[in-house]
Order: C-alpha cells, then sequence, then structure tokens
C-alpha cells in the first residue's frame, strides 16, 4: 500500500498558513495514486469555526480516503468539538486493505502537551490485540513518542510517552506516524517505523527547513519512505519488514559490564541498605570488567550522604565509573562530588571497548541538558577513539521510560539521540525515572536503569541492576533484582561491529 502523510497545515492568516503549498500538497496527493491520507493534527491554526470550514473545502479535494486526527492547535478555543463538527471522530479505527490504521487523539483544551489517557489507551491496547493478524498496522497521533532532533528544546511531549512506546513495541506495531514538531524525523525502534512529519504548510518550520510531506510504501519485504519537500529535495530510507532473531552462536563473550543507577546512598530512610549490601555482593559474583553508575549515587549532595557513600562504594572490587545526577551536584555535591568520585565526564577503554561518559546534570535541578558545545566535542572523541565498539552513558534518559511521566527532562534529548544514532553508537546508558528499560534505535542499544538501592523506585520487578554482557556477536541486557538476586532478560541485539 501506498501512505500520504501529512501534518501541521495550520489553516488560518496568512501569516500561519501557506495556502499555495498545501494547494500543491492537494495536487501531489492527486498523482501519488496513494491508497490512504493520513493528517496527523494540527490541521487548524487556532481551532475557529472559520479555520474549520476552510480546512474542510480544501481537504474535500482529496479523492482517497482520509485519516484525520486532531493536533494541540485543533483543541484550541473548544476546537474539538469543532473538529468532530467538520472533520470526524477524533480517535478510532480504520481499515483499509490489509491494514489497520489506528488514529488516537493526543491533544487536549488549551494546552501544547500531549496527553492519551486511560479510556485511549485501552482502546490502543484492544485494538491491538483484536487485529493482531493483520499484515500492516499503523498508529497514528499528533504528539511525537520519541524525541525530535533540530526541534528546540524538547517540551510538549505525549506525559505518558514511555507507557505508549511499550505498549507499540509489544504489540508489533508496524508504522507510527506523528507530526507536531514541525521537523521531519525517522526511526527504527526494534521493529517499528517512528515517522514524524514536517509541517505541510505551516509558516513555521524549524532550523531554515521548508514545507514537507511523506510517502510511504510498504510491501511484504520492506518500508519504503521518502521525505519529499516543496523545493524539490527528497530523502528516502527502506526498512526490511523481516524479523531478525538471534537464537544461539553469540560468539565469545569479550566484556562484562553492570549499570547501575540511583543508589541513594545517605543515612535516611530513602536508603535501603541491605538491598545495597546483597546487591554488592551479587556484583562481585558477576566478576565484571567495569561498573557504570549513571548517577544519583547520593540522597543529596551534603558532607553526611557522601562521606557514607564513600565507604559503601569502596566495598566494590570492581573498576567503577560515575556520572553525575543533578542532585549529586546540588548543595555542596557540586565540590564534594569531584572530592570524591573524579571529573564529570569520566571514561574507560580496553582498547577494543570504549564507554565515555557525558555530564547531563545541572546544578540545584533535575532537568538535564548536554547543549551543541559538549555534543560536538563528544561526536569528535568518538570519531578519533581507536576502539572498534563505542559505549556512552550520562544520567538523563534519551527515550521515554515507561511508568513514568515523561517531562521531557533532557531538554536537548532529541538532538543528543540524533547525533549518537547517526554516530553508530553502540550502545547509550541512561538512569532516569527508576524503571528499566532497552530498546534498539537504528543500531543503537539503548538502556536505562532501574534504582539499585532506593525506595523511590517504579517497577513491580523490585530495585535492581543491569548486567549488560557484549559476546562477539551480540550484546545481551539482564536485570537483576538487587535484594535477591533473581534474574530476568531485557533484551538481545546483534552487534553492528564484530570482534
Amino acid at each position: 500500500m501506498r501512505i500520504f502523510h501529512l501534518s501541521d497545515t495550520h489553516v488560518g492568516s496568512a501569516s500561519d498558513f501557506n495556502k499555495g503549498t498545501l494547494y500543491r500538497l492537494l495536487e501531489a496527493i492527486a498523482e501519488s495514486e496513494c491508497d490512504v491520507v493520513i493528517h496527523t493534527g494540527d490541521v487548524t491554526q487556532s481551532g475557529r469555526r472559520t479555520e474549520y470550514k476552510r480546512a474542510r473545502q480544501m481537504l474535500s479535494k482529496i479523492d482517497a480516503p482520509v485519516v484525520i486526527l486532531p493536533g494541540n492547535h485543533d483543541a484550541r478555543s473548544g476546537g474539538l468539538h469543532l473538529f468532530e463538527e467538520y472533520i470526524g471522530d477524533t480517535s478510532g479505527v480504520r481499515e483499509i486493505g490489509d491494514a489497520v490504521i489506528i488514529y488516537v487523539n493526543s491533544a487536549f483544551a488549551d494546552s501544547d502537551q500531549g496527553r492519551v489517557g486511560m479510556v485511549k489507551y485501552d482502546m490502543m491496547r484492544q485494538a491491538l490485540n483484536e487485529y493482531s493478524d493483520r499484515p500492516v498496522k499503523i498508529i497514528a497521533l499528533h504528539h511525537h513518542v520519541v524525541p525530535i532532533p533540530r526541534a528546540g528544546r524538547e517540551r510538549n511531549v505525549l506525559y505518558n510517552a514511555g507507557d505508549i512506546l511499550d505498549l507499540i513495541l509489544s504489540g508489533d506495531v508496524d508504522l507510527v506516524l506523528s507530526g507536531h514538531r514541525h521537523y521531519p524525523n525517522i526511526y527504527r525502534i526494534e521493529n517499528t517505523v517512528f515517522i514524524n512529519a514536517g509541517a505541510a504548510s505551516a509558516t513555521k518550520t524549524r532550523y531554515g527547513d521548508v514545507n514537507s510531506y511523506n510517502v510511504i510504501d510498504i510491501d511484504g519485504e520492506r518500508q519504503h519512505v521518502a521525505t519529499r519537500r516543496v523545493d524539490g529535495a527528497v530523502q528516502e530510507q527502506s526498512f526490511s519488514r523481516r524479523r531478525r532473531h538471534i537464537f544461539s552462536s553469540f560468539g565469545r563473550r569479550v566484556f562484562r559490564a553492570v549499570q547501575v543507577s540511583n543508589s541513594y546512598i545517605s543515612d535516611g530512610r530513602a536508603f535501603l541498605p541491605q538491598h545495597f549490601h546483597n546487591a554488592v555482593d551479587a556484583i562481585a559474583g558477576l566478576q565484571p570488567d567495569l561498573m557504570v553508575h549513571c548517577g544519583g549515587i547520593v540522597r543529596e549532595g551534603i558532607p553526611q550522604d557522601y562521606d557514607v557513600a564513600a565507604r559503601e562504594l569502596a566495598k566494590l572490587n570492581v573498576p567503577v565509573i560515575y556520572t553525575p545526577a543533578g542532585r549529586d551536584i546540588n548543595y555542596l555535591g557540586y565540590h564534594l562530588y569531584a572530592t570524591y568520585f573524579g571529573q564529570f565526564d569520566q571514561a574507560f577503554s580496553d582498547g577494543n571497548i570504549l564507554f565515555q561518559g557525558i555530564s547531563s546534570a545541572q546544578y540545584d535541578s533535575h532537568e538535564g541538558i548536554v547543549g551543541p558545545t559538549e555534543r560536538r566535542a563528544v561526536l569528535d572523541q568518538l570519531a578519533a577513539a581507536p576502539e572498534h565498539m563505542k559505549a556512552v552513558f550520562l544520567h538523563h534518559n534519551v527515550l521515554p521510560i515507561p511508568h513514568s511521566r515523561e517531562k521531557g527532562l533532557l531538554e536537548d534529548s532529541g538532538d543528543l539521540l540524533r547525533d549518537l544514532v547517526d554516530a553508530d553508537v553502540d550502545l547509550v546508558l541512561t538512569g532516569t525515572s527508576s524503571h528499566p528499560f532497552a530498546a534498539r534505535v537504528g543500531g543503537t542499544v539503548v538502556v536505562n536503569a532501574n534504582s539499585l538501592s532506593s525506595v523511590y523506585q517504579r517497577s513491580l520487578y523490585g530495585n535492581s541492576f543491569n548486567l549488560i554482557d557484549i559476546y562477539e556477536g551480540a550484546i545481551a541486557v539482564f536485570e537483576i533484582n538487587s535484594l535477591w538476586g533473581r534474574r530476568r532478560l531485557l533484551g538481545i541485539w546483534e552487534r553492528n561491529h564484530h570482534g
């Protein structure tokens, strides 16, 4: 099938809306011989009746099945009611040929934020179960599920993006279509292709870009995506639809790492000493080559907590590298961290594998940022490094984490994730939100760690740390319960570079 995907038309006044551009897109739709047109929201600029009337008049020229859902601009001024009057249902399920399209309203009144409430979440889950045998499963929503690059400060994300991402990956969805950020972007995460559309006819574009749309072709073997800009430029990507699995023969194990986060060491009640001590014993028995602490070392950046942390962490008889969380450098922590644990951007290499730290913490803040200067410096370091496998670690998450409200805590997560994936970084380790999660984005495996030994954790499995075994041909990640030592597999992925 062929899908014509557009978003963010922003029909309104001339200051917000390129009328001529939308007419040219309508001509492109007529010439495309597409099976369906999917508009992922922000049909109008302000959700007003005059805008909806005009949008309906223009979009009615499309002579193909159409799926349209609202965006945050459509929800302004009571606009969701008008959307239903002039456009149609805000959420639903459409069957077109062999495909099922589950479209979901993520907008709510007078807010740029996105949210998929429990009723719509259950609708998505039930639809994925009901149509599980369909050859093509598509989810469409306005707000982006994963961070978008070149779109400024990461904000206005889905509040429950982590839960939506988890549902999508477990539901074997083929495509996720979105808009909102006015910049096109494509990722393959596990077996799902996430496609964000640029602005179709809004005057507001980003990074000096122009208006654009996507044409998506799907057959039994491949998904082909062409991002077409109105200046004639075309970017094309193609993805195999074949599922690749590893069943055995990973080759020799070449490295073993332990990843921990949010130990919250202190003499207060938030710290669980028995969990910590049992984990230390378990880590010693695993005989790792390295332990990576992704921040949240202490409860607060005060001398008492650092004194306790120094005593406790001295019990580890393995090499350890650290990166700080915001709480590690609040109060006096900015000075204490350097005194007790060393520099902020730490690194480890055995000659074959490089682990490079990226400090994302800000003084006295839970929000994180890397910034363009440090991103360029890290990318230069990685490009110049002779090691054949490269990993980076930081505190703040670059993918949304299940069972937590996604607040876009890393301000430039879209830019950082895009840069690391494009640089063919093998492994990214993060440590926020106190819930384990692992997924492959392009060729990069991204792993988030749960809280090691704090009462503040979100997993029914309990406090835990991650074991990362790197083989000649694969990366295997396990979660291990801190108190009891139970182990479960988070994922196995084929390595980009064998050796």
